[in-house]
């Protein structure tokens, strides 16, 4: 075997000498193995490489670790899986298809240690009981399916439409609102693998539409922007809900370009996310472009009370308003997924100014949401325990995690802080206003701000941009004078549900993109 092994590496030598130019480590054996076409022509491989290959940019040898492959390869046979595609393969690769490299070999010298995708995963989804083919078919897309919301207004979408038409709901995203979605009356197709892949997000919507058949689509957040493209390609009109600024984004032109101006219809929730938007996308059209609030979200789950929630609307009760010598006066309330963004820290800035107002042990301070893990989190909420230790806020601060019973929350508190640098139209905003619970907010930073103008509030109730001294200001008088708290509770009590109607919200919606219907 060394004898042969001796021979053959004597010969790759003399090959490589005579031909000037041809790399040093090139091996005419695994090039022939490599690529059929040159082998089963009988040219030589050498010559070959020179005059074609290398401009083809042909692979020629094989990584010492994978010299395995070569072993087995054996000749006029290929080492690929049976289902191999390779038009697939670089539909799947855009690196790949870009360089122009040959997808069989590409998988056999290194896709198949990368453990690269070969295959689009077959196409599932659990079909509605009561389908009707006589009925539209509304395509609904949401990012994922946390409990948070812009899933959670999808939700309501599909819940109101299946009354009417058939509906489809695709995730590009897994999370505990599956389960709920398939209790709907909706066809549901989890498409995970889709949620960051234009090519996966091509072939989902290319098996929705054959297999399908929706009249229309309706795609939520700028997080499904994948989708879009192949909508239009398939003919499928479409109209876009946008709820996030631009301007959080490290490349907002990119992400927002075809979420704004391939859609038939665009719906932003604000007048200030489109404006911010605006700003970084020019090909746009006013004129196919709306601003429209979402309605009110019912919040999918249980609907009878039971032990559990019995259990949680007391563990609520003892947080926010414990017994005994450290009862609160008043109760403040904030809630979001814990980040920067919606600025807990500013909520415990405005907290300390409000307490050295109001005095010690008078306000308690709670927010409710996911993502505070001081021992985890290195990047925010390690700085926000230290400030509320450095701050002397320990007594009168709490951050708790999500909750079932938010309502509890509501109407256990005073008032609620929206203390977000930006938030476009935050659900827990709509229901404590539905709570009829005052809400205090910063100028320039939420959707809220132009409701609030608009009923005549701006003035208790919207701080300055980022002045935490002025919100807590707004904040001592509402707590302090309850004449002008009630003033702001009937005002909202007699605008918010018309402004904020979940209904309306979906017809105004399903008429921008089906006037028919």
């Amino acid at each position: 075997m060394r004898i042969f092994n001796n021979l053959f590496e004597a010969f790759r030598r003399r090959v490589v000498r005579s031909n000037p130019g041809l790399p040093n480590d090139f091996d005419p054996d695994v090039y022939l193995k490599l690529h059929d076409d040159v082998r089963e022509a009988g040219v030589d491989p050498a010559q070959h490489y020179m005059e074609f290959g290398m401009a083809e940019k042909r692979p020629y040898r094989l990584p010492p670790e994978n010299k395995a492959v070569v072993r087995r390869l054996g000749w006029g046979r290929r080492s690929t899986p049976a289902d191999f595609d390779p038009a697939v393969y670089l539909r799947l690769h855009a690196d790949l298809r870009d360089a122009g490299v040959d997808p069989v070999a590409h998988y056999i010298e290194f896709g198949e240690a990368e453990k690269r995708e070969y295959q689009f995963p077959p196409f599932e989804y659990l079909r509605s009981t009561v389908f009707d083919p006589k009925r539209q078919t509304a395509l609904l897309v949401t990012h994922e399916c946390s409990l948070t919301g812009a899933p959670v207004l999808v939700y309501n979408i599909a819940e109101q439409l299946s009354g009417s038409m058939n509906v489809i709901v695709l995730s590009l995203g897994g999370g505990i609102l599956e389960e709920l979605f398939k209790e709907l009356d909706v066809t549901f197709v989890p498409a995970h693998y889709a949620r960051f892949s234009s090519a996966h997000a091509e072939y989902v919507i290319g098996c929705v539409t054959r297999d399908l058949s929706p009249s229309f689509a309706i795609v939520n957040s700028i997080e499904s922007q994948w989708v879009v493209e192949p909508l239009q390609h398939a003919g499928v009109r479409t109209v876009s809900l946008i709820h996030e600024f631009a301007s959080c984004y490290p490349d907002p032109a990119a992400r927002f370009n075809a979420m704004m101006t391939l859609p038939q219809q665009v719906v932003f929730s604000s007048e200030i996310t489109l404006k911010d938007a605006a700003r970084f996308v020019s090909g746009y059209q006013p004129e196919r472009t709306h601003v429209l609030p979402q309605g009110r979200s019912r919040i999918p789950g249980k609907r009878t009370q039971d032990a559990s929630a019995e259990k949680e609307q007391q563990r609520l009760r003892s947080i926010l308003r414990p017994s005994g010598q450290q009862a609160p006066k008043y109760v403040v309330l904030g809630a979001g997924s814990v980040n920067y963004r919606k600025g807990i820290d500013l909520f415990l800035q405005c907290a300390r100014a409000v307490l050295s107002k109001v005095g010690e042990g008078q306000c308690r301070f709670i927010w409710i949401g996911q993502g505070y893990e001081p021992r985890k989190d290195a990047a925010y909420s390690v700085y926000l325990e230290d400030q509320i230790t450095r701050a002397g806020l320990s007594d009168s601060v709490e951050i708790i995690g999500e909750t079932t019973e938010i309502e509890t929350a509501y109407q256990l508190s005073d008032l609620f802080l929206l203390s977000s640098r930006l938030d476009p139209l935050p659900n827990v905003a709509i229901d404590s206003m539905f709570f009829e619970k005052p809400l205090v907010c910063f100028d320039k930073t939420t959707g809220i701000v132009s409701f609030l103008e608009s009923i005549g509030l701006k003035d208790p109730c919207v701080a300055d941009y980022l002045d935490v001294e002025g919100m807590a200001s707004k904040v001592v008088r509402l707590l302090t004078e309850p004449e002008l708290r009630s003033q702001v509770s009937a005002t909202l009590a007699a605008h918010v549900a018309e402004s904020f109607d979940m209904e309306q919200y979906v017809r105004n919606i399903v008429a921008l993109i089906e006037p028919v219907a």
